[in-house]
């Protein structure tokens, strides 16, 4: 028993050191797996098969140390389906049937959350076996945890033993544009930085002469706004339009701030919108006017002349500021997966002969085969943009290291072979286009046209190629309708709207133009493609919307209370407010509904200056007593509903005016009679006054007299006979008052 009880002790203490082991390997979390082979992809006869790839672990548990055993099928792939579906799976299981074993190798332990651990696997060449003949071959790595697989990485490669090979054609179209925003024209601040060293708009210059067979899809918006500032203009701008002014690359117009032409049309647009432009003339000092300019140069733009010198630079139009020397045109490149039947028709109808497709977006039928990418739906002329090679290509150029740019081209590598071996005596030409929601972002361009180009199965082709096919005869298609978000429709038609409501009001000003330029330069900023997947998107259309409405706002009537008519023809004050920084001109009428107020129906004319308010004075006519409530409405010149009317309460008191007439009479007559009682009182009292002035004189003239008869006799009598004579009685004078 002692024995017994030992050997089950020494069993279940060896079951705790190993099952624990056996469970976690059972039970080891998924890895990540990425790979790639060297060389883009392509083996040759007698070379190694080098893979660099990383191992990461998500999970909060480790992985432990296993083996990464790395498989090759013999058989080349025969389709892009077969090829895509490979590397693309739903899902991938430890009973995958993955081609032939070439090689085991060990793999470190991985912790919880580590990422990238780098692994390299080399094959050495003597043990590839594969056959002679040229094509693409799935490559498959699986890491294994003891028994159990806890990642697997696919790839592909190209067997390639040398000889010629089919070749298809490949042409390439790259966006010139910037960021997403809501200006209409960049900033100058911008565009110093945009053009100058290592700005995104030369990178994206430098990316897109790569290659010359690259055609350059030039948004509008860029050549406007630096011929717009005129002398202020950046030097390092004018330089870079010198530069894009020099490339050997096809270019063509896209859309104003590389617009969501689809969604134009889907939201009722009958021809795809243009901006308006306002030109300053001091900025071009010493310019000449020339409505249209000789080249496609922008008019500013100091180009040399015979001498060396620069010309004297043009002042711009409107309607030349965005031109420019475009080698293609007619083409409109909406976004990828967002047109319907009706938008081809649309665009046709405006001079858009040709429309960049992605492949989603049109069917060729039952054809088991890539089509060269021109094709006909209709009477409409497409180019098809490639969807699958598009997305590898658009992975290369955008990697961010180089394992990232490894995978994506032996990707891409293998999806070429396949298009090229479908019909070996076909050659065929398709497009491969670049992103429009991360411009700037190409740094593996040069890496990628270089390495593709390398290839005996991969030529270059210049858009035009495409263009000039599409307007033959080319194969037909059919449209497959993918048309743009219900929401994004709804608020777009809505900008619209708001954009057609500010440009009724302008009509107030003097000269409109000083709001619907804004408006719609800003509205097709909103559009760029840049913010199809811009989650603020929506946010920034609000946004747009409600300054609309602030601006449809901006004047109206003041908040008026009520008025007081106290006589029968006093007029009507209306106060009316403009917040905007331009003065406007609106007519004012009032209405009245009672036959209490009889009001002037000719409406008043009123300027009001910026940011200011101004009265109108309504003529009116009281013809009964009582309280009426009128309506103010405003209107521009050409009859525009301006704001909303306003209700005023109007007390009319006519009778008032009878009283206080009489009462100034009464006031009038009082204030005169006042005065004239004043002035005879005066007279009388200064009458008076001589009267007792007389009096007083006489008394004194007596008492006079009295004395003298007192005299000495022998003093009354003067021995001068001449004093003996009697004397003249004075007599008063009368007074002027009498």
């Amino acid at each position: 028993m002692r024995l017994l009880t030992s050997l089950i002790a020494l069993a279940m203490a060896i079951g705790a050191v190993v099952l624990p082991s056996a469970a976690q390997a059972a039970d080891a979390p998924a890895a990540t797996v990425a790979f790639a082979p060297q060389n883009s992809g392509v083996l040759s006869p007698g070379q190694d098969l080098v893979l660099d790839g990383t191992l990461s672990n998500p999970t909060t548990v480790s992985i432990p140390a296993g083996t990464a055993s790395v498989y090759v099928t013999q058989s080349i792939v025969k389709s892009r389906s077969e090829l895509s579906g490979w590397l693309n799976p739903e899902t991938t299981s430890a009973n995958d049937e993955l081609g032939t074993k070439l090689i085991d190798v060990p793999t470190p332990e991985i912790p919880a959350g580590r990422s990238n651990i780098p692994l390299r696997v080399t094959v050495p060449a003597a043990a590839i076996a594969l056959p002679a003949d040229w094509g693409a071959h799935t490559l498959a790595v699986r890491v294994t945890a003891g028994d159990t697989e806890v990642g697997q990485g696919r790839s592909s490669l190209v067997w390639y033993p040398g000889g010629v090979t089919p070749q298809t054609r490949l042409a390439m179209a790259l966006p010139l544009s910037v960021p997403a925003g809501t200006e209409g024209l960049i900033p100058s601040d911008q565009l110093a930085s945009y053009t100058g060293a290592g700005g995104l708009l030369t990178r994206e210059l430098d990316f897109a002469i790569t290659d010359p067979n690259i055609a350059i899809g030039i948004d509008p918006r860029i050549i406007a706004s630096i011929a717009i500032l005129g002398t202020s203009a950046p030097e390092s701008a004018r330089q870079w339009l010198l530069r894009l002014d020099a490339v050997a690359n096809e270019t063509f117009a896209l859309s104003y701030a590389d617009s969501d032409l689809a969604v134009a049309s889907q939201a009722g647009l009958k021809s795809p919108p243009v901006p308006d432009f306002i030109i300053d003339p001091k900025l071009f000092p010493n310019a000449t006017v020339v409505p249209t300019p000789s080249t496609g140069t922008p008019p500013n733009t100091p180009t040399p002349s015979a001498t060396g010198a620069p010309t004297v630079p043009t002042v711009p139009t409107p309607q030349n500021v965005t031109d420019w020397a475009y080698t293609l045109t007619g083409i409109a490149w909406p976004s990828d997966g967002t047109v319907v039947g009706p938008d081809l028709d649309n665009f046709a109808a405006n001079g858009l002969t040709t429309t960049i497709l992605s492949s989603t977006n049109l069917s060729f039928g039952d054809l088991d085969y890539t089509p060269t990418g021109a094709a006909r739906i209709g009477d409409d002329a497409t180019v098809v943009s490639d969807s699958a090679v598009s997305a590898l290509f658009r992975a290369a150029t955008e990697a961010s290291n180089q394992a990232e740019w490894r995978i994506a081209m032996a990707k891409l590598t293998a999806t070429l072979a396949v298009v090229s071996a479908e019909r070996p005596t076909d050659a065929r030409t398709i497009l491969a286009t670049l992103d429009r929601t991360n411009p700037g972002d190409q740094f593996f361009l040069f890496d990628t046209v270089k390495a593709l180009f390398a290839l005996s199965w991969v030529g270059p082709a210049p858009l035009s190629d495409l263009t000039t096919a599409a307007a033959a005869s080319p194969a037909t298609a059919t449209i497959t309708a993918q048309p743009e978000a219900a929401d994004r429709v709804v608020s777009t038609a809505a900008m619209f709207a708001a954009e057609t409501s500010v440009g009724s009001f302008a009509s107030v000003l003097v000269d409109p133009r000083n709001l619907t330029v804004e408006r719609r330069q800003s509205l097709l900023a909103l559009l760029a493609n840049s913010w199809v997947s811009n989650p603020d998107w929506q946010a920034a259309a609000t946004k747009y919307l409600t300054r609309s409405t602030e601006l449809t706002k901006s004047v109206k009537i003041a908040e008026t209370g009520f008025q007081f008519l106290p006589s029968s023809s006093s007029p009507l004050r209306i106060t009316v407010s403009n917040t905007l920084d331009y003065p406007v001109k609106v007519n004012v009428a009032v209405r009245s509904p009672s036959g209490i107020l009889d009001i002037s129906t000719a409406p008043v004319e009123l300027t009001i200056e910026a940011n200011s308010q101004a009265k109108a004075s309504v003529p009116s006519k009281a013809l009964a007593n009582g309280d009426v409530t009128v309506r103010a409405s405003l209107s521009s010149a050409s009859a525009v509903p301006i704001g909303t009317p306003a209700f005023i309460k109007v007390e009319v008191r006519a009778q008032w005016e009878t009283a206080l007439t009489a009462i100034i009479a009464l006031l009038i007559v009082g204030v005169f009679g006042f005065g004239i009682y004043r002035n005879i009182a005066k007279r009388r009292r200064a009458k008076k006054a001589r009267a007792e002035g007389e009096v007083a004189s006489d008394d004194e003239t007596a008492a006079d007299d009295e004395s003298v008869s007192e005299v000495p006799a022998n003093e009354a009598h003067s021995e001068d006979p001449a004093d003996d004579a009697p004397a003249e009685t004075a007599l008063p004078t009368e007074s002027p008052d009498r």
